[in-house]
């Protein structure tokens, strides 16, 4: 039996069991970005006997701070650490802006079951030296709580861009405009995909993005990363899980609603 919902960690790609067979899809359909256009992106590294690698995604939100997916952590093995890449456009980039600073530790969302594909799915580093801001290195503005975003979005990451199952992985940030879907609209075309199987999206807790026409859309690696309103000002969803194959026809991509956490993203931080 293949899955059909999966996370989008590099390090352990877990699903959610469903009776479906996929067929393949194609951040797939994506571009790359330039210098300076996500200045909020960071790339979460695992490290592991002193070798760290690019992980998942995340969102600069001070400089002490920085946004993902509760299970980057949950599903990686306990005995490594992370550290947060910044001001890079490719991973190999050595800059004079380049920033590596160790992550001091990290709050999981107190609701997070630890589960495949569940709700608050977030979680908080907070990084052992604040990290310097400049022209690539800035924290993007939070939403106002419960805001309700609609249009477009743009999505950015470091993440496959396989069609495939077989992950193909970018040294080069990449992007896609994306249009956001109503919640009514991605319940219903999951509950396609699943056949029955229950489905775990959250309609106040997820938003979701398309488009249903396939070949765009998250994949592995994008976990934790950042969806920013179509001005690339405000935040609007944390990168948590979507169809197995990513970008398969009539599958969204799903993430956390940041506006329906800002009590406790900003209750965390103030500590």
């Amino acid at each position: 039996m293949k899955s059909a919902l999966v996370w989008l960690s590099v390090l352990l790609v877990r699903a959610y069991a469903a009776p479906n067979d996929l067929p393949s899809g194609r951040i797939v359909g994506g571009g790359n970005a330039v210098s300076g256009q996500f200045t909020y992106q960071a790339s979460v590294q695992y490290c592991l006997q002193g070798t760290c690698s690019h992980a998942c995604g995340g969102a600069i939100i001070g400089s002490l701070w920085v946004l993902s997916a509760a299970h980057c952590i949950t599903q990686a093995p306990a005995l490594g650490s992370y550290q947060i890449l910044a001001g890079v456009l490719n991973l190999n980039d050595e800059n004079p802006e380049r920033q590596v600073v160790r992550v001091s530790y990290a709050i999981i969302h107190p609701d997070y079951s630890g589960g495949n594909a569940v709700p608050h799915d977030l979680a908080v580093f907070r990084l052992a030296t604040p990290l310097t801001l400049n022209s690539l290195v800035q924290p993007i503005n939070l939403p106002d709580i419960y805001e309700i975003f609609e249009g477009n979005a743009i999505l950015s990451g470091w993440g496959s861009t396989s069609g495939t199952e077989v992950a193909n992985m970018p040294l080069t940030l990449q992007f896609v405009e994306v249009p956001i879907i109503l919640p009514e609209t991605c319940k219903q075309a999951l509950d396609a995909i699943l056949g029955g199987t229950p489905n775990p999206l959250d309609l106040e807790a997820n938003i979701c993005t398309g488009p249903l026409t396939g070949g765009v859309g998250i994949c592995s690696g994008d976990s934790g990363g950042p969806l920013a309103d179509a001005q690339g000002q405000k935040l609007i969803g944390i990168a948590t899980w979507t169809a197995n194959p990513c970008g398969r026809p009539g599958a969204p991509s799903v993430y956390n609603r940041v506006s329906q956490y800002i009590s406790w993203i900003t209750s965390s931080i103030s500590v």
